[in-house]
């Protein structure tokens, strides 16, 4: 078998150059530049089109599609398999130690917008084809990586894309964790108003829906500090007179856990201050132990991918109007419509309240035993030696998700070498990047070549 492991520690200065210049691209939605041939605005375009120009100067075939996605492809054959990652990003968001546009190297230390969130994994995958390209070696089906534009924001991108592209034989999406996730919750967005009997109170927390935020900035109750009770961790600071930033610590909205909800801080505030209907309301919803969790609903029965969570991601208050998102995941055994009914029964306390959901993604389950999951968990024990941390499930949402034949792949590893994604200062490990170039090159290769899934009785 080639030394793939070898052959990705000469491609250091390489991922070090790409990165810099993908990472300088700040390529979060905008809608304000938005135009027939720019539809996530100028930001994602201009990142689809590094990856464009990435391919054609390799004298590569590529494919723009409608500005939703772009893929770059090698090979031949009827069959293809796919490296479906994304080139946009959340906003950098506050709290950040380092310039979020611009590449940091602490040492082993990488920091920036989209390090891990998905330029770093995409760029990998790169390296990893050069390094088939260089070897010539056989492959019985085509090789495309494909960037989409729309992952942080709705999937719009890899559905468009495969509205005229084939279906991949076998695929895999370099957005979460290795060795092999297998599973995803799915998700959904549910959106409360309620009117405020309090004109003056202004509350700001969050403005992307899949992101935990940092702070909140509360004014118009005429208060000191003294009178805020705050649960251990959060602080806040008095800007002026009835104006305060309540800091917490944020983090994508599927992984919950380590992070400090401002939003759910200010609900325990807002209605130990004034309890009426629409704080207790926010108080009911937005409780960690009981509204998080689902139990408040019934809504959490366990199932093979977990449990849901309808994490607060945005709250604003302002003009007498609340409005609050909730970034729903949840696992196979529940269905949307079950969710929104069982949450209008619960919202029907608060007669002037209005509920709304909005779908983003189905669960998917893809067979734990098939030759795919067991290929690239073979692939990632090989490389790594680590047999401790088993093929698994997962809350996230991935492209995974949008393709037959797809699972995720990596790049972040368990051992903490990469972090805060979604959140300051997002960061991975140059030594696990080099280590993905390696194990990315074989997974091409193999699934390259790998029967197809008809040819196993399992499957």
């Amino acid at each position: 078998m080639t030394d793939f492991a070898r052959l990705a520690q000469q491609r250091i200065d390489e991922f070090l150059h790409l990165l810099k210049e993908w990472v300088a691209i700040p390529s979060a939605f905008d809608a304000d530049s938005r135009s027939e041939n720019r539809p996530f605005g100028q930001g994602v375009s201009e990142a689809l089109a590094w990856w464009k120009n990435l391919g054609d100067g390799a004298g590569l075939s590529t494919l723009d599609v409608d500005g939703h996605a772009v893929h770059i492809e090698y090979g031949s054959g009827e069959e293809i398999v796919y490296v479906f990652g994304h080139c946009d990003v959340v906003p950098a968001g506050e709290g950040w130690h380092h310039p979020p546009y611009q590449l940091t190297r602490l040492g082993d230390k990488l920091i920036g917008r989209g390090v891990m969130d998905d330029k770093g994994p995409m760029i990998a995958a790169w390296l990893a084809l050069g390094i088939l390209r260089e070897l010539k070696l056989p492959l019985r089906r085509r090789i495309r990586l494909v960037a989409g534009g729309n992952e942080e924001t709705g999937f719009r991108c890899i559905r468009r894309y495969f509205q005229s592209q084939p279906h991949p034989m076998f695929a895999f999406t370099p957005d979460a964790k290795f060795p092999v996730i297998y599973g995803e919750k799915g998700s959904l967005l549910v959106h409360i108003t309620a009117p405020v009997d309090q004109s003056a109170l202004r509350v700001s927390c969050g403005n992307v829906v899949n992101t935990i935020p940092n702070m909140a900035r509360i004014s118009g109750l005429p208060l000191t500090t003294a009178d805020w009770c705050l649960a251990e961790g959060f602080t806040l600071i008095a800007e002026q007179h009835d104006h305060y930033q309540l800091h917490g610590r944020g983090g994508h909205s599927s992984k919950p856990e380590p992070c400090l909800n401002p939003i759910q801080a200010t609900s325990l505030l807002l209605d130990q201050l004034d309890h009426t209907g629409w704080s207790a309301q926010l108080r009911e919803i937005t409780d960690e132990q009981y509204g998080q969790s689902g139990v408040r609903f019934g809504l959490d029965q366990p199932g093979e991918c977990g449990k849901i969570l309808l994490v607060p991601t945005v709250l604003h208050i302002a003009n007498g109007e609340m409005r609050l998102t909730l970034n729903v995941r949840y696992p196979e055994n529940l269905t949307a419509d079950t969710i929104y009914q069982q949450l209008s029964e619960w919202n029907s306390r608060w007669p002037a309240s209005t509920l709304t959901m909005e779908p983003v993604k189905s669960p998917s389950l893809y067979p734990p035993n098939s030759p795919l999951v067991r290929t690239l968990h073979d692939i990632y024990v090989r490389h790594t030696g680590d047999r401790n941390h088993p093929s698994r499930t997962t809350g996230a949402g991935s492209y995974a998700s949008e393709m037959p034949n797809a699972v995720i792949f990596g790049c972040e590893f368990p051992d903490g070498s990469s972090g805060n994604t979604h959140g300051a200062d997002e960061f991975g490990s140059l030594c696990r990047f080099v280590s993905a170039i390696g194990m990315y090159a074989e997974a091409l290769y193999l699934l390259a070549n790998l029967p197809a899934p008809s040819d196993h009785p399992e499957r």
